[in-house]
C-alpha cells in the first residue's frame, strides 16, 4: 500500500493520497471473497482518512492515462442513438443512425469488448441488436412481434440471454447473436425477466415474482431452477462477480434499498450497505474486489471485504444510473444531472476528480467502458 501510495505522490494532494490510502487500506495482497460470512460490518460513513502523510518518492510515476473507448446513449440528434468517445471526451463518432435505442437501457459490451448488445424500438416493436464497432455493423438479432430486451453475454461472446413476451408471458430466452437457435429456458405462470449470464458457466441469473415477489433464481445449464432469495420485501439487478462466486443486488424496503451479497449457492447473505438508499444497480471492478454504486447524490465505491465505503461527490453534479468500471480499475463513468442536463462525467477515484466528457444539449446516459 505505501509503495502504492509512493509511486503515484507526486500528482496528489495531501487529501488525494489520504483518499487513496483509505481505499488501498486492506488490499496488500489477494483478499478472498470466499468467507461472506464473516464479513465485518460495514460503515455507514466514508472511512475516517489516516493522519499520517504518505512517503514521497523520490522518482514517482504517472498515473497510467485512460485508455479504451466510452460507448453511451443520446438524443442529441433528434433519435436516440449510440456514441462512442475517447476517455478524455474530445473525440465523439456516431455509432448508429436511427437506431431508436431504448433509453434507459444500458447497452451491454461483449465479453472481449468488441460488440454491443441492446434493445431498440422501431414502432411498436422493441428488439434486440448486436452492433459490432469496429465496423459499425449492426445485427438484428430477434424479430418477435412482442417486445424483447434486456440482452445479456455469454462468456463465450457467441450467445444472448434475453427476455421476451412472444409465447403471451414473460419468459427467459438464449439465442446465437446471429439470430438463429432461439431457445425458450423458463416456463412458468409468473414472469420471469432480468437474466444475467455468468461469466464462466452456463448458469444464468434472472429475477421472477413466483412466489408473488420479486426474487433472484438461478437456472442451471441442465434447465433446473433454483430459488436463491426468498425475502418479503423485493430483491432486484442481481450481478455476478467476475469469478462467478458471488452475486451482488438490491434488496428493497419499500421505494429505497440496500445492497446486499449472496453466494451462487444461496447462502452466505450479508447487506454491505445499513441505510437504505436509492441505490442505482451495483457494478463489479474488474479485479471483483470493490463495488461501485449510485445513491443520486454521490458515487460509492463500497470494499465488502472489510466495509470501508469511499464517497466521490461533486458540487451540482447528481449521479444518475449505473455507473460503469475503467477497464484498468482506476476510475469510473457515469451519467449526471449538471444544470438542468444529463451529461457523461468520468472520475478518477485516488483523487475524487471529475471530467466531464459530453456537453451538448439533450440527453446522454448509459454509459459503458470499453477496454479498445
Amino acid at each position: 500500500m505505501t509503495s502504492f501510495i509512493r509511486k503515484y505522490r507526486h500528482i496528489l494532494t495531501l487529501a488525494g493520497a489520504v483518499l487513496l490510502t483509505c481505499i488501498l487500506s486492506a488490499c496488500g495482497g489477494n483478499i478472498d471473497l470466499s468467507g461472506a460470512a464473516g464479513l465485518n460490518e460495514p460503515t455507514e460513513e466514508p472511512t475516517s482518512a489516516p493522519t499520517e502523510p504518505a512517503v514521497v518518492d523520490a522518482q514517482p510515476t504517472e498515473i497510467p492515462p485512460a485508455t479504451g473507448h466510452i460507448i453511451f446513449s443520446s438524443n442529441r440528434d433528434g433519435e436516440t442513438d449510440l456514441y462512442m468517445t475517447t476517455p478524455d471526451g474530445i473525440e465523439i463518432i456516431r455509432l448508429t443512425t436511427n437506431a431508436l435505442v431504448d433509453e434507459g437501457t444500458t447497452p451491454r459490451l461483449s465479453p472481449d469488448g468488441s460488440k454491443v448488445a441492446f434493445s431498440s424500438t422501431v414502432g411498436d416493436n422493441t428488439d434486440i441488436y448486436v452492433l459490432d464497432i469496429a465496423s459499425q455493423i449492426i445485427t438484428r438479432v430477434t424479430d418477435a412481434l412482442e417486445k424483447d430486451a434486456s440482452p445479456s453475454w455469454s462468456p463465450t461472446g457467441q450467445q444472448l440471454a434475453f427476455e421476451s413476451f412472444r409465447d403471451g408471458n414473460l419468459e427467459i430466452y438464449t439465442t446465437n447473436i446471429d439470430g438463429t437457435n432461439q431457445t425458450r429456458l423458463t416456463n412458468d405462470p409468473a414472469g420471469d425477466s432480468n437474466p444475467v449470464w455468468s461469466p464462466n458457466s452456463n448458469d444464468i441469473l434472472f429475477v421472477s415474482n413466483r412466489f408473488g415477489n420479486s426474487d433472484l433464481f438461478l437456472l442451471g445449464p441442465n434447465g433446473a431452477v433454483s430459488t436463491l432469495t426468498t425475502s418479503p420485501t423485493p430483491d432486484n439487478a442481481a450481478v455476478w462477480s467476475p469469478d462467478g462466486s458471488f452475486i451482488a443486488f438490491q434488496a428493497f424496503s419499500g421505494e429505497l434499498s440496500n445492497i446486499c451479497l449472496i453466494g451462487r449457492d444461496g447462502l452466505n447473505q450479508v447487506c454491505i450497505t445499513t441505510r437504505a438508499a436509492e441505490y442505482s444497480i451495483p457494478v463489479w471492478s474488474p479485479d471483483g474486489q470493490w463495488l461501485a454504486v449510485n445513491d443520486q447524490t454521490n458515487i460509492l465505491v463500497l470494499k465488502p471485504t472489510s466495509g470501508e465505503i469511499v464517497q466521490l461527490s461533486q458540487a451540482e453534479i447528481l449521479p444518475r444510473g449505473i455507473p460503469a468500471w475503467s477497464p484498468d480499475g482506476l476510475r469510473l463513468v457515469f451519467q449526471a444531472q449538471s444544470g438542468g442536463d444529463m451529461e457523461i462525467y468520468s472520475a478518477l477515484i485516488v483523487t475524487n476528480e471529475f471530467t466531464r466528457l459530453t456537453s451538448i444539449p439533450g440527453y446522454d446516459g448509459e454509459p459503458v467502458w470499453a477496454n479498445r
